[in-house]
């Protein structure tokens, strides 16, 4: 059965190209699945592991491969047109470099390479999501993509909710995975809706995205989206100030204020619900923390990649922290995404991935500011901040090296690449036009001064 969803996988690719080159028009469906499928994979089970290792103790369990890569793939070779200014893929490539090498530091490398393979994946979705989204229809498709998206993960929330589950991860399978993916949903949705695009569809992801942070009940994950959402609508105004948006200031300050008592009811259900078991956990996570820091004090190039949990427990680290053996600690991976990429592929790789995040905000809240005259501005905005949300988020949390929060980051950077490169075009467009209207007008008056000369 693997076999033949391998090959499904590898004809969608051959028909998708054929029938993109063919049929342009139809684009926009198969652009849609690109930020919408890192929502469903798991639920539909649409990715496969044609070299599986189920029970490894790292985060990728094999070489995995899924129909959103084929998706990718089909877009890339299948669509028209010039390649965006790829202004991100240098520290995406830098990163996936970093961890390659570290590779060669690892006790088992075929298992190590699972995620180096995993992070080739996702830039593959990357530069499809960079090449549709500099064109107007594909911006439109992939932001509505997400809205779906994000409206199945709280639909799935809700039934949780429903069936009593109190901390729910829709069908993600954890609270932190579904709060890291709705940092990248909300903040954008919130700039989709203040430019005005698709506002009704905009405003329903808005809503989904809510249900889901606070469903979530992480402590984290609230109180980020509600700052993150302020922190958008602020940065939006000053950018380009108009009525209607201190209106909508005024709107989430005051939904903001309504859902207070909910958020806050539920990190108390939360925390009163475990008692003392919170303060355990967050002891047990300072132990998580020392053993991260002793393995990079101790392997400066790393201990290879997918190989924290294995070499944590294996060569004594989990011990000489002080990691218990209860409730599954010593098979834990540290709760802090930086210490683990440090852990496991050293200073450089660490040093790599701050790059990545701090030159793709950069680039999105520079772009911003460059170009905010144009309605684009306040989605790059959203991006921005929904980075900066992921970027804190990470410091208390290890899910960001999983590939469903991967690929909607992917989307995230190639939404910033594809809306930064159509700007400066329009804008070199624009430029040229009244040169043009100004060289024709000079000229004739020119001649006759010649003439009468």
């Amino acid at each position: 059965m693997k076999w033949l969803g391998l090959a499904f996988i590898l004809f969608t690719v051959v028909a998708l190209t054929g029938w993109l080159r063919t049929n342009p028009r139809g684009a926009k469906w198969a652009w849609g699945l690109l930020t919408f499928l890192p929502f469903v994979l798991d639920p539909l089970h649409l990715i496969i592991a044609p070299f599986a290792t189920p029970m490894w103790s790292g985060y990728v369990k094999g070489w995995e491969i899924s129909l959103l890569d084929a998706v990718a793939f089909g877009i890339i070779f299948g669509t028209r047109g010039r390649w965006p200014r790829m202004v991100l893929v240098l520290p995406l490539l830098a990163y996936i470099g970093a961890v390659l090498l570290a590779v060669l530091q690892a006790r088992f490398p075929s298992y190590a390479f699972s995620y180096p393979l995993q992070l080739i994946r996702v830039l593959l979705v990357f530069l499809a999501v960079a090449r549709v989204a500099q064109l107007e229809d594909g911006e439109r498709a992939l932001l509505t993509g997400l809205v779906l998206g994000i409206a199945v993960q709280a639909g799935y929330a809700i039934m949780d909710r429903a069936n009593g589950v109190f901390q729910t991860g829709g069908s993600l399978g954890h609270q932190n995975l579904l709060g890291f993916v709705s940092h990248l949903a909300l903040m954008p949705l919130c700039g989709m809706f203040l430019a005005r695009r698709l506002p009704l569809l905009a405003a329903m992801g808005i809503a989904c995205a809510l249900v889901a942070v606070v469903l979530t009940g992480s402590r984290a994950t609230i109180l980020l989206a509600g700052a993150g959402l302020t922190m958008t609508l602020l940065l939006s105004t000053m950018l380009r100030f108009s009525g209607q948006k201190i209106g909508y200031v005024v709107g989430a300050f005051l939904l903001l204020a309504a859902s207070a008592p909910l958020a806050y009811s539920a990190i108390e259900r939360r925390v009163s619900g475990q008692m003392g078991g919170v303060l355990e956990k967050d002891q047990q996570r300072i132990a998580f923390e020392r053993t991260a820091k002793l393995m990079v004090q101790e392997n400066p190039m790393g201990v290879g990649p997918n190989h924290y949990v294995f070499m944590a427990i294996t060569e004594g680290y989990a011990e000489r922290a002080g990691v218990n053996w209860a409730t599954g600690n010593r098979a834990a991976q540290v709760h802090h995404s930086y210490l683990l990429v440090a852990a496991e592929t050293g200073y450089l790789g660490v040093a790599a991935l701050i790059v990545l995040l701090g030159t793709a905000i950069w680039r999105a809240f520079s772009t911003a500011i460059r170009f905010r005259k144009y309605r684009e501005a306040d989605i790059l905005l959203g991006l921005g901040v929904g980075l900066v949300a992921i970027s804190l988020h990470a410091l208390v949390e290890w899910t960001f090296t999983l590939y469903a929060v991967q690929y909607v980051f992917a989307g995230s950077l190639g939404l910033i690449v594809g809306l930064r490169s159509r700007l400066i075009s329009r804008a070199l467009s624009t430029d040229k036009k009244p040169k043009r209207a100004v060289a024709a007008v000079k000229q004739p008056a020119f001649a006759s001064a010649m003439q009468s000369a």
